[in-house]
């Protein structure tokens, strides 16, 4: 039980940040007007997936405590992915100096 635990946990860990990170890039895509066609109908299909699964593990963390312990983990699991690939948290496109 502790080791279906532990993969359980790291498991929603992980879809946790996925989801974040693709609705991240869903929010760019859509300001750039470029989620269209297939690729909005297959995000769309993704976002009611992921609302269901999220929806399921929540019923499964019965405590506060076990709720905040999980966000704290989120948290500092997000901070850590986001130094490790790069991708910060705050991002801003480099203005170009049109003068060279």
């Amino acid at each position: 039980m502790d080791r279906m635990n532990m993969l359980l946990s790291a498991t929603h860990l992980l879809n946790c940040e996925a989801n974040n990170l693709i609705e991240e890039a869903s929010d760019v895509m859509i300001a750039k007007g470029l989620l269209l066609g297939n690729l909005k109908k297959l995000h769309n299909d993704f976002v009611k997936c992921a609302d269901r699964y999220f929806n399921e593990f929540a019923s499964l963390v019965t405590t506060d405590k076990c709720k905040m312990d999980m966000f704290d983990d989120l948290q500092g699991f997000d901070e850590s992915f986001r130094k490790w690939a790069k991708v910060p948290i705050e991002w801003y496109p480099r203005i170009l100096d049109e003068n060279k």
